[in-house]
């Protein structure tokens, strides 16, 4: 029975893993097919969460909700932010055009528009814009901010971020940054210094692309959207953060762009610490935000003028808390509503189950609230938690959710050639003391690495059982998807092979032959990173570490916590030798697994090679170009045969959803799409 659960849970992970960015929905579905060429027929508010059952457990304070996370956001700045963290805040302080219907992840209700319309051919969307809305500084919305907010970030642009989402449903397939508008090629990619020396009149013609991409009819209160193409997801596209809507004049005040076609290159790629909106906050959401003491805490205020009902809670407040001990405490005490639970360290909140809610695959959504009488460690899964007898009840305060189905990964990325000046690279020569630059440029060594990762003791150790090695990059349900294909195995002699054949000194003689040494004789040491907190991704690197020890004791990976901020500059800056992050989907679509992967976002954190990743580009444009699911299945096979014959990345594993709140919290909506809780529906006995 447990063996069936696993499979039918094949893409999991726990509700409290931190991700890249971006959201999800059920794996036994096709992608959401396009919108309809008309206006929706939605409700325009999302469907209500279903209700836990009555509790006798009471909060210390009902009005305000606690959550004992660790990291924090990056930015605040929509057009910037690409991260869980920054994400949920954006999702409760700013709003979108449209928004998901409750837990649904392919239905959507009208936000900031009344309605939509979309042209025949799929190309053209006309947004009604919603009246009598305001922003937190009491200005009206209007169409002008809609259209400027768009604008904004199309040519914010950079792959630091989330821009390529809505890139290439205006730009073109393929065409994924502002920076290939300018020049046809993106030659100065993230360089705002390059692309501000090109001929102005070419950057004048980008700008007036895109603004005559998005026109605003205030007196008509419409904005309409005209895309290169057919995009059947546009819609699911901009109800995530990045198509939320900022108030133009104040946005300008505060030192964003100033709307000018002139201008715009020197706005172009701004990275968070000096993007002037990174701190501050001016939406139409249901909260608006009091403070922020980064890397401490973060909280959020109850929007009394908002355009709806206002929101049940008064205060929201998030602490950072690195140590899991402490989260821990706060949790047993009641001083935290929610906690974020490393996965290796959930047995000790399992303990503490009085109730859970097991995800219904057939109904797509949890089932209803069941008390929990008893606890078998022993055990796995949901088999752990014995369900109380007809008149029982519990006393424990904790509250489980088990069992869904998630569209997240963590992996394993390799940098192909690490910047200089990396502090983690120990020597930066084949010494011993370290690694040369272009390590993880051999294909030996990246398939030494897969070789020695051991899946049985992470899925083991980390996620107690629940989880499987992930095959392909696509997930179960869609195109691409191969439950079949071939997988890297933990494989100690392979792992050795590899290690042999590798060239680092490229003399053309394999490491095991080479009388001169290689890196066989002479050995390697690295630093692996993490953000501090994250012990799960600690836990990948100290597997390998011993692994790659047994194979040769010359062999030396230490692992190095960073802040989150640290760690994700370092990554950005290319100066990792290798890094564990995660990827949360922004729309169910196997080009949104494909194309961060293989060409986009963490592609260009690894400094993949041009040659490579012009391979994967060829195979990403037919299959997103490609309307039927069997000739999308054939092309995306392809980029899964490519991949792991190359194996740019460690694909590790999916997890079951294995997440904790107190029994007195009420009102979560729970779609794992969101980057993290939507606070207006919730509440507090």
């Amino acid at each position: 029975m447990r063996k069936l659960f696993y499979l039918l849970s094949l893409l999991v992970v726990s509700s409290m893993l931190l991700a890249a960015c971006g959201g999800g929905t059920t794996p036994t579905k096709e992608p959401a097919a396009p919108a309809e060429p008309a206006s929706p027929a939605a409700p325009s508010e999302p469907a209500a969460p279903a209700e836990p059952a009555p509790s006798a457990l009471k909060s210390k304070d009902p009005t305000t909700l606690v959550i004992a996370s660790f990291g924090g956001p990056e930015t605040l700045d929509p057009a910037l932010a690409y991260e869980t963290a920054g994400g949920e805040i954006i999702q409760n302080v700013y709003e979108t055009l449209v928004f998901y219907d409750g837990e649904a992840t392919d239905k959507f209700v009208p936000q900031l528009a009344e309605s939509w319309e979309v042209s025949a051919d799929g190309t053209v969307y006309t947004f009604k814009i919603r009246s009598g809305v305001k922003f937190h500084d009491g200005a009206d919305l209007t169409a002008s901010d809609v259209a400027y907010s768009f604008q904004r970030g199309l040519l914010f642009g950079g792959y630091s971020g989330p821009q390529w989402l809505l890139a290439e449903p205006f730009f073109g397939i393929g065409v994924d940054d502002i920076s290939i508008v300018v020049d046809g090629e993106g030659a100065c990619a993230d360089d705002r210094e390059c692309l501000s020396a090109l001929p102005a009149e070419q950057l004048v013609a980008a700008c007036e692309k895109v603004k005559s991409a998005i026109v605003a009819d205030d007196a008509a209160g419409t904005v309409t959207m005209t895309l290169a193409q057919p995009w059947g997801p546009f819609i699911a596209t901009i109800a995530q953060g990045w198509g939320s809507v900022l108030d133009q004049d104040w946005a300008v005040s505060n030192g964003a762009w100033d709307g000018s076609c002139d201008t715009w290159q020197n706005f172009y790629a701004e990275p968070s610490e000096t993007d002037p909106l990174t701190t501050i906050m001016n939406g139409t959401g249901p909260f608006k935000l009091e403070s922020w003491t980064q890397g401490e805490e973060l909280v959020l205020v109850r929007n009394d003028n908002y355009w709806r009902e206002p929101a049940k809670l008064e205060r929201i407040v998030i602490k950072y808390i690195d140590e899991w001990g402490t989260r821990f405490a706060m949790l047993q005490t009641g001083d935290a509503d929610i906690v974020a639970v490393p996965s290796e360290n959930r047995s000790q909140v399992d303990a503490m189950v009085g109730s859970m809610r097991v995800f219904d695959l057939a109904a797509n959504t949890y089932g209803p609230e069941v008390e929990v009488c008893g606890y078998d460690p022993s055990k796995q899964g949901v088999e752990k938690f014995i369900p109380c007898e007809a008149g029982q009840t519990s006393s424990n305060p904790i509250r489980l959710y088990i069992g869904r189905p998630s569209l997240a990964s963590q992996d394993l990325f390799m940098t192909f050639q690490i910047a200089e000046g990396s502090n983690y690279v120990g020597s930066g020569k084949l010494d011993g003391n370290g690694i040369p630059l272009d390590f993880f440029s051999d294909l030996h060594i990246r398939k030494a690495f897969a070789y020695c990762f051991d899946w049985e003791t992470y899925i083991s150790d980390v996620f107690d059982g629940e989880a499987v090695q992930q095959p392909v990059l696509a997930r179960q349900g869609m195109p691409g998807y191969q439950a079949d294909a071939p997988v890297y195995t933990h494989d100690l002699a392979k792992c050795e092979e590899e290690f042999k054949l590798a060239d680092l000194d490229k003399d053309g003689i394999p490491a095991g032959e080479d009388p001169e040494g290689d890196v066989w004789t002479t050995g390697f040491r690295l630093q692996a990173l993490y953000n501090q907190g994250n012990t799960s991704r600690q836990v990948v690197s100290q597997i390998l570490s011993s692994n790659v020890a047994e194979v040769n004791d010359k062999f030396v990976i230490e692992t190095v916590g960073l802040p989150w901020p640290t760690f994700l500059r370092t990554i950005r800056a290319k100066q990792s030798p290798y890094f564990v992050s995660g990827w949360l989907e922004d729309i169910h679509d196997p080009h949104n697994w494909y194309q961060p992967y293989m060409v986009g976002t963490y592609a260009s954190r690894q400094n993949m090679p041009a040659e490579l990743k012009a391979q994967f580009q060829d195979i990403l444009n037919r299959g997103v170009a490609a309307t039927d699911p069997a000739e999308r299945q054939k092309i995306y096979e392809e980029a899964n045969k490519l991949f792991y014959e190359q194996v740019p990345t460690i694909l590790l594993a999916t997890a079951t959803s294995h997440g904790f709140d107190q029994r007195w919290v009420k009102g979560r909506l729970l779609n794992p799409i969101f980057s993290g809780d939507y606070f207006y529906t919730m509440y507090k006995e």
